[in-house]
């Protein structure tokens, strides 16, 4: 026994596919990376693509993506670029043991609030910037 449906066009066969893919959890996303469209199981969400780039075949759109999008963000957006050197000279601090762990995510946790107020122009990106130094 099977199933045997009719469509009058096209569009009635696709919308029925749609909506009957939504229902087995299979959920279309656009790939921040790449630009097309793939399916994610329901409960997990993906914003990338598992197919490989087409300079770096051995890597995929999940691979770089996120870390693309960060670097083109620290390069075009002055308060992403003061936090993320700010973070680094903080975590090189943590790494040569002159800061201890819980003193390192309070600064973490400070310079994330911190960050955000500027990012929303809650405080001026001069008085960011001296603080987040600091």
């Amino acid at each position: 026994m099977c199933e045997q449906i009719r469509f009058a066009n096209l569009e009635s066969f696709l919308f029925y596919d749609f909506f009957n893919g939504i229902k087995k959890n299979h959920i279309p996303n656009k790939c921040k990376h790449c630009g097309k469209y793939f399916l994610i199981k329901g409960g997990k969400y993906f914003s990338y693509c598992d197919r490989p780039l087409k300079k770096e075949p051995d890597k995929t759109c999940r691979d770089v993506g996120s870390r693309r999008r960060y670097d083109d963000k620290c390069k075009n957006d002055p308060v992403w670029q003061t936090y993320n050197r700010a973070y680094k000279a903080h975590y090189a601090r943590y790494m040569k043991k002159k800061m201890t762990t819980p003193q390192f995510e309070e600064w973490s946790r400070f310079a994330s609030e911190l960050r955000d107020k500027a990012l929303a122009e809650q405080i001026k990106f001069e008085d960011y910037y001296a603080e987040i130094r600091k």
